[in-house]
């Protein structure tokens, strides 16, 4: 038996919300302690990434002179992502 679909409809039906794309940053060869480790974090932008990555390691100047080396040297990678929140998504501090 098929089904009848000559019936009124529900609706209208509701678009989903717009997914904001991020960038998905994964800089190397910052938060160093012996050896290099690496930060991945999500942002609109190159200089948002920066700005986030001050607000959560800017306490140390040798972190901050790290990721301005990394992004200068073109050290790290960029990811186009959909529904991802802004901010530090992951981090690898450097370890022996």
């Amino acid at each position: 038996m098929l089904a009848d679909f000559s019936g009124p409809r529900r609706g209208p039906y509701k678009q989903p919300p717009p997914v904001s794309e991020m960038n998905l940053y994964i800089v190397n060869k910052v938060l160093y302690d012996y050896t290099g480790g690496m930060a991945v974090i999500a942002a609109e932008n190159l200089e948002r990434m920066r700005e986030i990555y001050l607000e959560h390691f800017g306490y140390n100047e040798n972190f901050v002179a790290e990721l301005d080396f990394s992004v200068a040297n073109e050290n790290y990678t960029v990811l186009e992502v959909a529904g991802t929140e802004e901010g530090i998504v992951s981090y690898v501090l450097g370890g022996t």
